[in-house]
């Protein structure tokens, strides 16, 4: 799914109140939905979800990094040094490793969540960060996205 095609979905601009798009462009809300996201990607590596994770399997002792990794899962005997992927132990050898938060760069980017329940949660999130910056009283919608955050185990 693309950022446009959940901002419709979603009718962000309705429950903005925005119908007529006068506050929020869309470079903003997609700045506001990668924060949102950025967040939930952070909940869901402090509990290991597998849409957070990736592998790779070592066959040299020297590998470039995968150009998503976050961090690894500390598993030896792999080490990162000099921006590469460095086995001490026995070969092939699988590494278990945090991908790094995507970033949507526009409204054609795609959104790494397929989960319908995280992507509404990141919708709610987006909302409460968008109206905050804007003046508005939000405290009851962030606690609210605060709880369901908490109930991701």
């Amino acid at each position: 799914m693309t950022v446009k095609e959940l901002l419709s979905q979603a009718a962000v601009q309705e429950r903005l109140s925005d119908s007529l798009e006068t506050g929020y462009n869309t470079n903003e809300l997609v700045a506001y939905l990668n924060d949102a996201i950025n967040f939930i990607w952070h909940v869901l590596i402090a509990h290991k979800y597998y849409e957070v994770l990736g592998d790779i399997t070592l066959t040299n002792k020297e590998t470039p990094l995968p150009d998503d990794l976050y961090k690894i899962t500390n598993q030896a005997p792999v080490i990162i040094q000099d921006k590469k992927l460095k086995c001490y132990g026995s070969l092939p050898q699988t590494l278990r490793y945090y991908k790094e938060p995507p970033l949507l760069r526009n409204e054609d980017s795609e959104i790494p969540l397929e989960n319908w329940g995280l992507l509404d949660l990141a919708t709610q999130i987006m909302i409460v960060l968008a109206m905050s910056n804007h003046g508005f009283d939000m405290q009851t919608e962030s606690d609210f996205a605060q709880a369901i955050v908490q109930l991701i185990k």
